[in-house]
């Protein structure tokens, strides 16, 4: 390699170090500003500490897969059918997990999460509603103050005290600051249940008693009840919600975009309730790759002349 180019690649690798040690700086000042940095690598597996993640999701799946036998049109009978930019059906009355009568639309007075699950279901449903509560631990917006969430029973063979069951055991894996009384757990008749999950486009089989085929979906809705952006389970990233949750608090409509890039390109900011480009992270990557390929544009040339020389 002549020395004009072996200087070349020196000054590179110095200048990739460079850029390796300010990132490391600008990382270490987002956490000490605290800018609210959400990224999937983050998100820790909630099996492992409930117990209920892959082995009771193989099982729920081997009775789905034994329901579908019984019933060859049961994939066009279990299904999500978005309804991005229409209304949840808001005058529906359900029951509390203290057993209070409540109108549905009520507790729209912000953005809303809900999770459509049961209760008494034993696999899938416990993972999806412990895998909500590990992740409403990191998201940017504040719960009870920027948003509220629903755990909406679409069982009519549940009542209130197997919502306030449910709702003492996932509570539990709440760590941060999080009003209880902004997290509602809700039962109430088919009739009513009906009203609200088809105005979700979400459709679900009672084959017999406290067993259902359901789909593994979350909504987030604005507070005037429009639905903005579903989610779908089984793992819900902390990412995912507060982008919804950004989305909703403005009243915009989203989509399902690959959430590498979203961890990836995306911070939250507490101070205007969204998440914002990630410009430095964007550039430096784009400038890491130039300059690699800018290094092997310098060494691959030599080598090939080395391997044509006699």
């Amino acid at each position: 390699m002549k020395p004009i180019k072996l200087m070349s690649v020196l000054l590179g690798l110095c200048f990739f170090m460079g850029l390796i040690v300010a990132s490391t700086v600008f990382s270490a000042n987002e956490k000490e500003t605290g800018s609210g940095m959400i990224d999937s690598a983050q998100v820790s597996p909630v099996s492992k500490k409930t117990g209920t993640g892959e082995h009771n999701q193989v099982r729920h799946d081997k009775m789905i897969m034994a329901a579908k036998k019984e019933d060859a049109g049961i994939a066009q009978q279990v299904k999500v059918e978005e309804q991005l930019g229409e209304f949840i059906f808001k005058d529906a009355v359900f029951k509390d997990s203290t057993g209070k009568q409540v109108r549905l639309g009520d507790l729209f007075d912000k953005p809303v999460v809900i999770l459509p699950i049961y209760f008494m279901c034993t696999s899938i449903c416990n993972f999806l509603q412990a895998d909500l509560a590990n992740a409403l631990n990191q998201v940017g917006p504040e719960p009870g103050k920027d948003f509220n969430v629903i755990s909406l029973s679409f069982a009519d063979d549940e009542d209130y005290t197997n919502a306030y069951t449910a709702k003492q055991n996932y509570m539990n894996l709440i760590t941060r600051d999080f009003p209880p009384e902004n997290w509602f757990y809700l039962t109430g008749d088919m009739t009513n249940i009906r009203k609200v999950t088809d105005s979700l486009g979400y459709f679900f089989i009672k084959k017999k008693k406290h067993f259902y085929i359901h789909p593994s979906a979350m909504m987030v809705l604005a507070k005037d009840g429009m639905i903005t952006r579903y989610l779908y389970g089984p793992n819900f990233l902390p990412f995912d919600i507060g982008m919804a949750l950004s989305e909703a608090e403005k009243g915009e409509t989203g989509i399902s975009i690959k959430r590498g890039v979203l961890a990836f390109c995306f911070d939250y900011d507490p101070a205007n309730k969204t998440y914002v480009f990630k410009i430095f992270r964007i550039t430096g990557t784009a400038i890491l790759i130039l300059l690699l390929g800018f290094v092997a544009f310098l060494v691959y040339p030599s080598k090939k002349k080395s391997r044509e020389s006699p």
